[in-house]
Formats: C-alpha cells, sequence, structure tokens
C-alpha cells in the first residue's frame, strides 16, 4: 500500500534549533510561537528590521528565520539582504499578508528561501520550515 504523506500529523522535535520570529503585531508572533511550540525549538522575539538584524549577527545559534516583511522602519526584504550578507547559512521564510503580484519572487530576490502567506496554517508552516531545512542541509 502506497504511504501518503498528512502534514497534518507531521510532527518534529527540534529541540536543537533557534527560530528568530520577526514580527511586529504581538498576537501575530503568539500565534507563530504557538504553532512551533511542539517542535520544542528555542524561540527568539525581533520586533524590528533593525533588531533582527543585531540579533542575526550576534547570535550565532539562529539557524531559521520568519521573516514578516512589512515592518516598521527597515523593511523585511532590506533586513533579508543585510542579515544574509553577515550569516548566508541562516534560512529566512518571508512571511506576509500581502499577496501582490511578483512579490514572492522579490522575497526569492532578496535571499528568502521560502515564503509563506498569512494566515499561516500550522500544518503548512511545519512543512516549509523542514524542506527549507533539508534543502539547506540542516536537516536530513
Amino acid at each position: 500500500m502506497k504511504q501518503v504523506f498528512d502534514p497534518a500529523n507531521f510532527e518534529v522535535n527540534w529541540d536543537y534549533r533557534t527560530m528568530l520570529i520577526v514580527e511586529d503585531v504581538e498576537p501575530n508572533f503568539n500565534y507563530l510561537k504557538k504553532a512551533l511550540e511542539k517542535t520544542k525549538a528555542r524561540i527568539l522575539h525581533a520586533r524590528t528590521g533593525t533588531e533582527a538584524i543585531n540579533m542575526c549577527a550576534i547570535n550565532k545559534d539562529i539557524d531559521l528565520v520568519l521573516m514578516d516583511l512589512h515592518l516598521p522602519g527597515i523593511s523585511g526584504y532590506d533586513a533579508t539582504r543585510e542579515i544574509k550578507k553577515i550569516r548566508n547559512d541562516i534560512t529566512v521564510i518571508a512571511q506576509t499578508a500581502f499577496v501582490f503580484s511578483g512579490e514572492k519572487q522579490k522575497c526569492f530576490d532578496v535571499g528568502c528561501d521560502e515564503y509563506i502567506a498569512k494566515p499561516i496554517r500550522r500544518d503548512e508552516l511545519i512543512f516549509k520550515i523542514k524542506t527549507c531545512l533539508i534543502k539547506t542541509g540542516k536537516e536530513a
């Protein structure tokens, strides 16, 4: 019998991972933090692009960034570009509620490894993170 992958039943243990959620809207951050809770990953929070850049420069444990694109001050696009300059090893997944024509390609152009549109479903988020980590050689 062929086994079918069911992302709803997709459980992971990332207790050895550190993830940075860059999100200026507190309820959105709380949702993402809760969605990642069962993964056991260490979750950090940045509210601005500048804060995210500084955290990635200082904290070498950060493996993955969930980057909101529309932030106060420096945009998520510019923050991603700067993060990739200083830490090209970090996986960045863009997350946004604004799905305009060409925005997904713009994310990839600035260095994002993946893109997820809001509202974000937990199963899709876990699947995209897992896929990105595999693609970048961080997870088998």
